[in-house]
């Protein structure tokens, strides 16, 4: 029988050094991932399961994020009357009603703003880009001028009346009034506006029903 040949002492010691360089290899490309992902390492070497890793808490607080981003804006559109696709996005087929109030609000202020521009352009004054006069201008200053002039005199002037009423009012002497009597017989006086009272036994006036005068 043929003998099977038997490794020499150089070629046990060269494979017993390759497999320690590949262990040593293995164990350093297991490191370098732990360290990359965050993970836990045991002794020798390997992943420790007891301990979540940065990398998996970080996906999972981005999709805990995420989802709760989604449901808030579901909720809202919701709220806003907007119809919903199955993935919860607005479904453009549908018109929500709060869209159509947001456009017709918006017509209406551009509407009152041409109006007005409109309206300034005949006057002759001069407008900004956002439809305010323009003070820089002759013509916008002396209208806004004769306008504040206007609003002053006639605030002056229902001044005036008011302390001209008052004023009646305190120098005014109350006439007897022969035809009426109080209850009691008191004398009936005519105040400055017309009405007519007397005074009662607590030194107050007591004004009478017009059906009595």
């Amino acid at each position: 029988m043929a003998q099977t040949a038997q490794p020499t002492a150089a070629q046990t010691k060269k494979a017993a050094s390759k497999a320690k360089a590949a262990a040593k290899k293995e164990a350093k490309a297991t490191k370098d991932a732990a360290a990359t992902t965050g993970a836990k390492l045991k002794k020798d070497g390997t992943p420790d399961k007891r301990y979540a890793t940065k990398a998996t808490d970080a996906a999972t607080k981005t999709a805990t994020k995420a989802e709760a981003k989604k449901d808030a804006a579901v909720a809202a559109t919701s709220a806003a009357g907007v119809k919903l696709k199955k993935d919860g996005t607005p479904d453009k087929r549908y018109t929500s009603k709060a869209t159509d109030a947001v456009n017709t609000t918006a017509a209406k202020a551009t509407e009152k703003k041409d109006a007005a521009a409109a309206a300034t352009s005949a006057a002759g004054v001069k407008l900004k880009k956002d439809g305010t006069p323009d003070k820089r201008y002759s013509a916008a200053k002396d209208k806004v001028q004769a306008t504040t002039q206007q609003a002053e005199t006639k605030a002056a002037d229902v001044k005036k009346q008011a302390g001209s009423a008052v004023s009646s009012t305190k120098n005014y002497t109350p006439t007897v009034d022969g035809a009426l009597h109080g209850p009691n017989g008191e004398q009936v006086l005519t105040g400055p506006r017309g009405g007519k009272y007397y005074i009662n036994k607590n030194g107050n006036k007591t004004y009478l029903k017009k059906e009595k005068q």
